[in-house]
């Protein structure tokens, strides 16, 4: 029953989950963009705890799509997917050593914002993938 259930909802829960990793990764780019700086305040460690819970809930549901990733329908949005989630784990795990360093060097950014595009790309290609 519960297979059956994500099998009549996948398009719609690959592409929820998609639409989160693009929404934290965007985000965490402001995040970065701002120097982990919220107003007058810094973003703390509990604070990136939920750019980890996005990737925790990315690789859920990947384990979850990859019984069905030998349907010729699914297969391209769920290797698409994959690329997704390794996209977001490693923009999120840069933009934290980013923001753990001291000082911050500047020139870490655009290589950040690249990191980002490259999770927006990714979320782009599961879209198209699921039309």
């Amino acid at each position: 029953m519960f297979s059956a259930c994500y099998w009549s909802n996948y398009d719609r829960e690959m592409l929820a989950s998609a639409s989160l990793l693009e929404q934290l990764s965007a985000k965490l780019a402001d995040y970065c963009q701002s120097g982990f700086k919220a107003g007058d305040r810094t973003i703390s460690s509990e604070e990136m705890g939920e750019f980890y819970y996005g990737s925790q809930k990315g690789h859920a549901f990947e384990s979850i799509a990859k019984q069905y990733a030998d349907d010729p329908k699914r297969r391209e949005s769920y290797d698409a997917f994959v690329k997704l989630v390794d996209a977001y784990d490693a923009f999120v795990a840069d933009a934290d050593k980013y923001r753990l360093s001291s000082p911050r060097n500047p020139n870490s950014l655009p290589s950040l914002m690249k990191e980002h595009d490259a999770v927006v790309s990714a979320a782009e290609s599961v879209k198209a993938a699921l039309r």
